[in-house]
Formats: structure tokens, C-alpha cells, sequence
């Protein structure tokens, strides 16, 4: 579905001067910059660890052909890392990066001033100063990508009919 609506082009597959029409996947639309903070048009939500962008939209939207709405509204472009990694593809994601997965990756403190409970990179003699592993920190970026917005649905036709027209304006 997503690719429906953009336009095509002749082009060479094979380097042989042949041109068969393929759809320009090369074009690309964006929300515009504060859209996203317009708390009115969305919704949060928290990935659950088996849910992919489909199950989402299947769930919230009623179809699963709204995925690339969710990713596009959340700024992912890649499903495989973009996405949140259930806990089984974490570890091994994990395993594969680091040689040790127990390893220190960094240390980290209580911010002084300001919000407290916000945690800020430090030398490991910093006073307070806590190890965090290689596994830890993947965890806590993942855990990060699990929270997400959902364009409300009362929005839904309408975005779908700007990033149509948006699309048709784009086309050569």
C-alpha cells in the first residue's frame, strides 16, 4: 500500500539499455518540523515485546496497512533497528556486537541540578559514579524506542490524504 501511490520510472535494471517501469521509491515525504509535539494529534503508547509496526496498526488502526504510519510519524526508517528489539533479538543483538556483554560500557550519576533523576555520563572516579554494562545500555536504548506516538485516528484520512497529495506534487 505504502508504495501504491508513487509515481514510477523507466529504468535499467541490468545495464542493458532495456527499461522496464518500476515505482520511485526514492521519493520521500516528511512531517513537518513540530508536528510531532501537537499532543492533540497523538496518542503515546508503549511497544509491548512481541508487537511489530503491524500488530500496532492492526490493533490501533484497524488494518495492518497503516504500519508506515507509525514509522513515519516516529521518525524510524529502518524496521529492524529503528524498531524496538523484542528481548530475544535484544540478547542476541547484544552477543553478536559485544565480546562481553557483562562488560563495562560506561559510568553514570544522578545529574546534580536540574532534574535529579536524570542520569549524565561520567568518569568512573566521579563521586556516586555506577558501572553500566554493554547489556544494561543496549537494554536502556531499546527500552527508549518503546515509546512511541500514535497519530490519533480521528486524523488518520486526512494524513493519509496530504501524504497523497504530497506525493502527486513530488511526481515529475
Amino acid at each position: 500500500m505504502f508504495f501504491s501511490e508513487f509515481p514510477t520510472i523507466n529504468y535499467d535494471t541490468n545495464g542493458n539499455g532495456t527499461t522496464s517501469e518500476i515505482q520511485d521509491i526514492l521519493i520521500r515525504v516528511i512531517i513537518r518540523d513540530g508536528i510531532r509535539e501537537r499532543h492533540s494529534l497523538f496518542e503515546e503508547y508503549d511497544v509491548k515485546d512481541w508487537e511489530i509496526p503491524e500488530s500496532v496498526s492492526y490493533e490501533y488502526y484497524g488494518s495492518p496497512q497503516y504500519h508506515w504510519v507509525i514509522m513515519m510519524t516516529n521518525k524510524m526508517f529502518d524496521r529492524h533497528y529503528d524498531w524496538p528489539l523484542t528481548e530475544r533479538n535484544l540478547q542476541a543483538y547484544v552477543l553478536d556486537k559485544y565480546d562481553n556483554p557483562n562488560a563495562t560500557h560506561h559510568y553514570e550519576a544522578a545529574q546534580t541540578s536540574g532534574d535529579t533523576n536524570t542520569k549524565i555520563w561520567v568518569d568512573s572516579t566521579f563521586t556516586g559514579a555506577t558501572a553500566v554494562n554493554n547489556l544494561e545500555h543496549e537494554r536502556a536504548l531499546n527500552d527508549d524506542k518503546k515509546q512511541i506516538k500514535l497519530l490519533a485516528q480521528w486524523y488518520l484520512a486526512q494524513f493519509l490524504g496530504e501524504h497523497s497529495k504530497l506525493i502527486y506534487k513530488l511526481t515529475p
